[in-house]
């Protein structure tokens, strides 16, 4: 079920129950934003290479891609799936981020040969940006005479990656919120036809990978509540907010600036207040259990008890002051 509203300029396409998009203009920034309860195909991604009938499902809210060697294609040509969307209504956007959440018990031997899983913020010019992701590694090519960067992660648990792009002056590859490397660019993305495009893939080995979501668009501005940049507070952003919801001391990640209102790292119910006095829909804010005040206190028998006897004292004290006292001539 869908529908399409548009509002100062921006056209909402949402997917109700399934996933949303938001596709802006430059001036007001937006973000598309895929979550893993769907097929990619039912949530804006072009299908770009099926070879050999991988094993597609949806669980749990996550997409999963199992892929293993097939007859006529020898390795390293097994099992893929592979999709693509590209990112033309971002040319020319100075704060760019990619972010994606997956976990994949591939063999990092796969690297070399496109597996188990790849993902790239591409373009037909000098800039790319392709990450190699196995079990227990991932690594970032960015291509044309660069050195390709690599990272050791903990097997079995999903990895959250991200990639902040500021022009042509910084790139910064975070994952699970850590810096693994930045530098200066080659030139500014997204340029030169650009796109984003992701698989799974069996070399050698049969593998499984599954993604959470796949998040692209304007870096929103932090402290702001307003997670797709449309200049709005409300409803749309709720969902990343609460996402972000880890409490205090828990640092909530760079994606989670937007909702760190008071810079501290984490998001809390600080965070909260704040993001209510933002809130610019005309609806009120959701209700948001985790930073609701406390139901007041109901005394226990005991307490009652003792509320009682206090009560009869002070009430005989009174009394028996009022008799002591004289009457005035």
């Amino acid at each position: 079920m869908s529908d399409v509203m548009a509002e100062h300029g921006v056209m909402y396409i949402r997917y109700v129950g399934v996933f949303s998009v938001v596709i802006a203009t430059r001036a007001l920034g937006g973000v598309f934003s895929y979550e893993g309860n769907s097929f990619p195909e039912n949530g804006g991604w072009n299908v770009s290479q099926i070879v050999c009938e991988p094993e597609l499902s949806v669980r749990d809210g996550w997409f999963i891609v199992h892929v293993e060697l097939c007859d006529g294609f020898p390795p390293p040509g097994g099992q893929s799936a592979s999709y693509t969307r590209p990112l033309d209504d971002f040319i020319g956007e100075e704060e760019f981020f990619v972010e994606w959440r997956m976990e994949t018990d591939g063999e990092r031997s796969e690297i070399p040969w496109g597996g188990p899983s790849n993902f790239s913020a591409a373009s037909f010019g000098p800039v790319n940006y392709a990450f190699s992701i196995a079990g227990d590694r991932a690594e970032l090519d960015r291509v044309f005479g660069h050195s390709a960067v690599s990272v050791d992660i903990e097997p079995g648990v999903p990895h959250t990656h991200r990639l902040e792009l500021y022009g042509d002056a910084l790139y910064i590859w975070y994952l699970d919120g850590q810096v693994v490397d930045s530098g200066i660019p080659d030139a500014a993305y997204p340029a030169f036809k650009p796109f984003i495009v992701w698989r799974a893939k069996a070399a050698f080995l049969q593998n499984t990978t599954k993604w959470d979501y796949i998040r692209y668009g304007t870096i929103p501005t932090d402290g702001s509540g307003d997670f797709n940049s449309d200049g709005q507070v409300d409803g749309g952003d709720f969902y990343y907010f609460d996402e972000c919801f880890l409490g205090s001391d828990v640092d909530a990640g760079p994606g989670c600036r937007f909702a760190d209102f008071d810079a501290d790292t984490d998001v809390d119910c600080d965070d909260w207040t704040a993001f209510t006095q933002a809130w610019t829909a005309p609806d009120d804010p959701p209700d948001f259990p985790q930073c609701a005040p406390p139901p007041p206190s109901i005394p226990t028998a005991s307490n009652w008890a003792s509320t009682l006897l206090t009560l009869i004292l002070l009430t005989a004290g009174t009394t028996a002051l009022s008799r002591r006292t004289p009457c005035s001539a």
